[in-house]
Protein backbone atom coordinates (compact mmCIF):
# COMPACT_ATOMS: atom_id res chain seq x y z
CA UNK A 1 0.00 0.00 0.00
CA UNK A 2 1.14 3.44 -0.39
CA UNK A 3 0.15 6.51 1.67
CA UNK A 4 1.84 9.72 0.62
CA UNK A 5 4.16 8.30 -1.91
CA UNK A 6 5.99 5.99 1.22
CA UNK A 7 5.44 2.60 0.69
CA UNK A 8 4.58 0.33 3.46
CA UNK A 9 3.95 -2.98 4.72
CA UNK A 10 -0.08 -4.46 4.21
CA UNK A 11 -0.19 -6.89 6.61
CA UNK A 12 -3.22 -7.16 9.65
CA UNK A 13 -0.86 -8.45 12.67
CA UNK A 14 -2.60 -11.71 14.69
CA UNK A 15 -2.69 -12.06 18.45
CA UNK A 16 1.23 -12.60 19.60
CA UNK A 17 1.71 -15.69 21.74
CA UNK A 18 2.84 -16.02 25.18
CA UNK A 19 6.84 -15.64 25.09
CA UNK A 20 9.53 -15.25 27.50
CA UNK A 21 10.32 -11.44 26.11
CA UNK A 22 6.51 -10.49 25.83
CA UNK A 23 5.68 -7.19 26.54
CA UNK A 24 3.67 -7.77 29.70
CA UNK A 25 7.03 -8.87 31.43
CA UNK A 26 8.40 -5.24 30.99
CA UNK A 27 8.19 -2.91 33.96
CA UNK A 28 6.08 0.22 33.70
CA UNK A 29 8.34 2.85 33.34
CA UNK A 30 8.28 6.76 35.31
CA UNK A 31 7.81 10.06 34.49
CA UNK A 32 11.01 10.98 31.67
CA UNK A 33 12.16 13.25 34.24
CA UNK A 34 12.35 10.87 36.63
CA UNK A 35 14.24 7.88 35.17
CA UNK A 36 18.33 7.22 34.08
CA UNK A 37 18.80 8.73 30.29
CA UNK A 38 18.86 5.72 28.18
CA UNK A 39 22.36 5.23 27.05
CA UNK A 40 23.97 3.70 24.01
CA UNK A 41 24.62 0.62 26.02
CA UNK A 42 20.69 0.45 27.07
CA UNK A 43 19.41 0.89 23.18
CA UNK A 44 22.49 -1.92 22.29
CA UNK A 45 21.14 -4.65 24.64
CA UNK A 46 17.31 -3.87 23.94
CA UNK A 47 18.67 -4.21 20.00
CA UNK A 48 20.26 -7.66 20.98
CA UNK A 49 16.94 -9.24 22.42
CA UNK A 50 15.63 -8.31 19.50
CA UNK A 51 17.57 -9.99 17.41
CA UNK A 52 17.47 -12.97 19.28
CA UNK A 53 14.13 -12.76 19.42
CA UNK A 54 13.95 -13.02 15.42
CA UNK A 55 16.70 -15.98 15.53
CA UNK A 56 14.72 -17.98 17.68
CA UNK A 57 11.58 -17.82 15.39
CA UNK A 58 9.50 -15.02 16.61
CA UNK A 59 6.50 -13.99 14.27
CA UNK A 60 6.10 -10.91 13.48
CA UNK A 61 3.31 -10.27 16.00
CA UNK A 62 5.74 -11.44 18.66
CA UNK A 63 8.48 -9.14 17.34
CA UNK A 64 5.82 -5.68 16.97
CA UNK A 65 5.15 -6.49 20.84
CA UNK A 66 8.57 -7.00 21.63
CA UNK A 67 9.49 -3.48 20.13
CA UNK A 68 6.83 -1.53 21.88
CA UNK A 69 7.71 -3.08 25.47
CA UNK A 70 11.37 -2.67 25.04
CA UNK A 71 11.02 1.43 23.65
CA UNK A 72 8.57 1.48 26.66
CA UNK A 73 11.23 0.25 29.19
CA UNK A 74 13.23 2.61 27.68
CA UNK A 75 11.97 5.73 28.05
CA UNK A 76 9.86 5.32 30.95
CA UNK A 77 6.77 5.92 28.84
CA UNK A 78 3.17 5.84 30.36
CA UNK A 79 2.36 4.36 27.00
CA UNK A 80 3.51 2.87 24.21
CA UNK A 81 2.03 1.74 21.01
CA UNK A 82 2.27 0.92 17.38
CA UNK A 83 0.44 2.50 14.06
CA UNK A 84 0.57 0.41 11.51
CA UNK A 85 -1.48 0.80 7.77
CA UNK A 86 -4.86 -0.16 7.83
CA UNK A 87 -6.70 -1.49 5.18
CA UNK A 88 -8.66 1.50 3.96
CA UNK A 89 -5.80 3.99 1.85
CA UNK A 90 -4.07 6.63 3.69
CA UNK A 91 -4.98 4.96 6.92
CA UNK A 92 -3.08 3.71 10.14
CA UNK A 93 -4.76 1.27 12.94
CA UNK A 94 -3.07 1.34 16.00
CA UNK A 95 -2.11 -1.98 17.90
CA UNK A 96 0.11 -3.63 20.15
CA UNK A 97 -0.54 -0.64 23.10
CA UNK A 98 1.36 -1.10 26.36
CA UNK A 99 0.24 0.48 29.59
CA UNK A 100 -2.22 2.93 30.92
CA UNK A 101 -5.09 3.68 29.19
CA UNK A 102 -4.28 1.00 26.17
CA UNK A 103 -8.10 0.36 25.52
CA UNK A 104 -8.53 4.03 24.78
CA UNK A 105 -6.53 3.53 21.74
CA UNK A 106 -6.49 0.24 20.53
CA UNK A 107 -8.00 -0.51 17.13
CA UNK A 108 -8.34 3.31 16.87
CA UNK A 109 -7.96 4.70 13.18
CA UNK A 110 -6.22 7.76 12.36
CA UNK A 111 -5.90 9.24 8.96
CA UNK A 112 -2.52 9.85 7.48
CA UNK A 113 -3.20 13.19 5.98
CA UNK A 114 -4.94 14.46 8.89
CA UNK A 115 -2.94 13.42 12.17
CA UNK A 116 0.25 13.40 13.72
CA UNK A 117 1.20 10.48 13.51
CA UNK A 118 0.48 10.07 9.31
CA UNK A 119 2.38 13.30 8.82
CA UNK A 120 5.38 11.30 10.81
CA UNK A 121 4.46 7.97 8.45
CA UNK A 122 4.32 10.16 5.49
CA UNK A 123 7.31 12.50 5.78
CA UNK A 124 9.55 9.89 7.54
CA UNK A 125 10.26 12.64 10.55
CA UNK A 126 9.98 11.94 14.21
CA UNK A 127 7.95 14.64 16.04
CA UNK A 128 7.08 15.46 19.86
CA UNK A 129 4.27 16.90 20.22
CA UNK A 130 1.39 17.42 23.20
CA UNK A 131 -1.42 15.25 23.14
CA UNK A 132 -3.98 17.63 23.09
CA UNK A 133 -2.57 19.13 20.08
CA UNK A 134 -3.87 16.24 17.49
CA UNK A 135 -7.65 15.91 17.85
CA UNK A 136 -6.82 12.36 16.67
CA UNK A 137 -5.76 11.29 20.02
CA UNK A 138 -7.92 12.61 22.36
CA UNK A 139 -8.70 9.36 23.66
CA UNK A 140 -5.28 10.15 25.99
CA UNK A 141 -4.25 11.87 28.59
CA UNK A 142 -2.73 15.42 27.41
CA UNK A 143 0.93 14.74 28.15
CA UNK A 144 3.92 14.44 25.86
CA UNK A 145 3.62 12.03 23.11
CA UNK A 146 6.97 11.32 20.80
CA UNK A 147 5.96 9.89 17.55
CA UNK A 148 8.58 7.93 15.89
CA UNK A 149 9.01 6.49 12.01
CA UNK A 150 9.55 3.18 11.71
CA UNK A 151 11.82 3.55 8.33
CA UNK A 152 13.77 1.16 7.05
CA UNK A 153 15.49 3.59 4.49
CA UNK A 154 13.35 2.37 1.36
CA UNK A 155 9.59 2.25 2.87
CA UNK A 156 7.93 3.52 6.57
CA UNK A 157 6.20 0.05 8.18
CA UNK A 158 4.72 2.13 10.96
CA UNK A 159 4.62 4.64 13.56
CA UNK A 160 6.35 3.96 17.19
CA UNK A 161 4.66 6.12 19.77
CA UNK A 162 5.35 6.75 24.08
CA UNK A 163 3.24 8.88 25.40
CA UNK A 164 3.66 10.37 28.55
CA UNK A 165 1.11 11.35 31.68
CA UNK A 166 -0.14 15.02 32.22
CA UNK A 167 2.20 16.80 33.76
CA UNK A 168 5.14 14.94 32.35
CA UNK A 169 8.04 17.23 30.63
CA UNK A 170 8.47 16.23 26.97
CA UNK A 171 11.01 13.74 26.12
CA UNK A 172 14.19 14.88 26.52
CA UNK A 173 17.05 15.26 23.85
CA UNK A 174 19.00 12.46 24.65
CA UNK A 175 16.14 10.01 25.43
CA UNK A 176 14.85 10.70 21.57
CA UNK A 177 17.94 10.08 20.27
CA UNK A 178 18.46 6.73 21.63
CA UNK A 179 14.90 5.81 20.63
CA UNK A 180 15.21 6.86 17.11
CA UNK A 181 17.78 4.96 16.51
CA UNK A 182 16.26 2.13 18.53
CA UNK A 183 13.10 2.49 15.84
CA UNK A 184 15.30 2.36 12.88
CA UNK A 185 16.94 -0.49 13.96
CA UNK A 186 13.82 -2.33 14.75
CA UNK A 187 12.24 -1.29 11.48
CA UNK A 188 15.07 -3.37 9.69
CA UNK A 189 14.16 -6.02 12.30
CA UNK A 190 10.55 -6.21 11.67
CA UNK A 191 10.74 -6.25 7.67
CA UNK A 192 12.90 -9.08 8.13
CA UNK A 193 10.42 -10.84 10.38
CA UNK A 194 7.79 -10.16 7.52
CA UNK A 195 10.11 -11.21 4.65
CA UNK A 196 9.93 -14.74 6.46
CA UNK A 197 6.10 -14.56 7.23
CA UNK A 198 5.42 -13.96 3.35
CA UNK A 199 7.93 -17.12 2.60
CA UNK A 200 5.99 -19.43 4.72
CA UNK A 201 3.03 -18.36 3.22
CA UNK A 202 4.90 -19.35 0.02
Amino acid sequence: MTADGVASITWRPTPPRATGTSAREIPPGGRPSEIRVPGHSDRIAATFQLMAALLEGADLAEMLTLVVGRARHMSGAHLAFMALPGEAPSTLVIDFPHGVNADHVRGLTVRVGTSAIGRVFATRRALSLRVATDPALKGLPPGPILLLPLDTGERTCGVLALAGRPGDIPFSPPIKRQLLIFATTSATLIELAEERRITRLD
